[in-house]
């Protein structure tokens, strides 16, 4: 055991050290790895694009033995966390002997699903290996609602089939829902689903173009003033808000840096056909890890996202201290407006709002202590 562990007082205190020491060496301690971009669903706001052509390039996909020996190579390099994720990877016959084999070699693995196809055997598997964490996609609090999005018959009664075997077996998940114009009437009917499964739950309102460029589910965007009414609804959320407010307001932002977050730092993805990028989002760079390792990819490749800087001082986002609450990210910057340094309208509305609603909130504390 790490003498430094032992000796050290305070748990925080040595996990700070610990990520500093992360950063500093650009370790890759988180990643995730889309086993398949296949899904049973065929959502309408999905950013993967047409399913039925989606289904037929299944080939395309990594083997068993491929992705046992990738996992083998990104825990090698250090990687601590592992998301698995689609598509919905449990359309994957092997998705149990993957998941098995990542679990086994020690990763905290959490797995990102609609639930349509969890059956008893799945719920066994989770039981004799537990997963950190399964988010579940919920689409609507009525199987009209859901299936509207999802464009499937049953497959809100499935879904919500696949919840309650998750709770039966005391499986550790929490609930989502991407909210737009189709479910937001159902929002505060999807919080109380979750709070009869007492579930944690959150929701985003990010939606974005699809990958081949089409913007159509833009059009699904609630307005920004609606998604700030449902982010500060009720006294939990604003303790939440003002709590999540605090830690931020200690993280920092590098100057000049395009990317300020943990792509090609920290964290990692890999797709489907085997193409290690920054993240889910970020394409470039990229390697093929059907033709090469991890370790080489992610050292001499992925590496130089992190050279990117704002050179231009019009960048608006260039010095914005509201940039510690933003859901800033140049990858959906790019799928929205065709270039990375090109910040969304919609993002920062959102921002603005949010920042205004905490900046009451701090005067009016202020003005209490006065």
């Amino acid at each position: 055991m790490d003498q430094e562990f032992i000796q050290s007082n305070d748990i925080q205190e040595y996990l700070a050290r610990f990520k500093t020491k992360v950063v500093q060496n650009r370790v890759p301690t988180s990643g995730s790895i889309e086993l398949t971009q296949r899904c049973n669903l065929r959502c309408i706001h999905c950013y993967l694009g047409d399913q039925t052509d989606i289904w037929k390039q299944k080939d395309s996909e990594l083997d068993t033995a491929k992705w046992i020996n990738i996992i083998d190579q990104f825990t090698e390099a250090g990687c601590l966390k592992l998301v698995i994720t689609g598509g919905e990877p449990l359309v994957r016959s092997d998705f149990p002997e993957i998941y098995t084999y990542a679990k086994e070699k020690g990763l905290l693995v959490s797995v990102f699903t609609n639930a349509t196809l969890i059956n008893e055997k799945l719920i066994r598997l989770f039981k004799d290996l537990p997963p950190l964490l399964i988010e579940v996609s919920l689409y609507g609090a009525t199987a009209e609602t859901y299936e509207k999005i999802t464009g499937v018959k049953k497959s809100y009664e499935k879904c919500i089939k696949g919840i309650q075997l998750l709770k039966q077996a005391g499986i550790n998940f929490w609930l989502k829902s991407p909210i737009m114009t189709i479910n937001q009437h159902e929002y505060y009917m999807i919080e109380e689903i979750a709070k009869q499964y007492d579930v944690h739950f959150y929701f985003d309102a990010s939606i974005f173009p699809k990958l081949d460029g089409d913007k159509q589910p833009i059009k699904l965007r609630i307005s920004t003033d609606e998604v700030l009414s449902l982010m500060f609804s009720n006294r939990e959320k604003q303790i939440h808000a003002i709590e999540l407010f605090k830690k931020r307001s200690f993280r920092k932002i590098d100057g000049d840096a395009l990317y300020s977050c943990g792509a090609g730092l920290t964290t990692f993805h890999i797709a489907a056909e085997g193409i290690l990028q920054p993240c889910l989002r970020a394409f470039e760079p990229k390697y093929d890890l059907k033709k090469g390792r991890f370790y080489e990819g992610w050292r001499d490749v992925l590496s130089s996202i992190r050279e990117k800087k704002v050179l231009n001082n019009s960048f608006p986002c260039l010095g914005c201290e509201k940039k510690i609450i933003c859901r800033y990210c140049p990858p959906y910057f790019k799928l929205e407006n065709g270039d990375e340094y090109i910040p969304s309208e919609y993002v920062c509305a959102l921002t603005n709002g949010s920042w205004e609603y905490l900046s009451r909130y701090e005067d009016k504390k202020n003005e209490r202590t006065t």
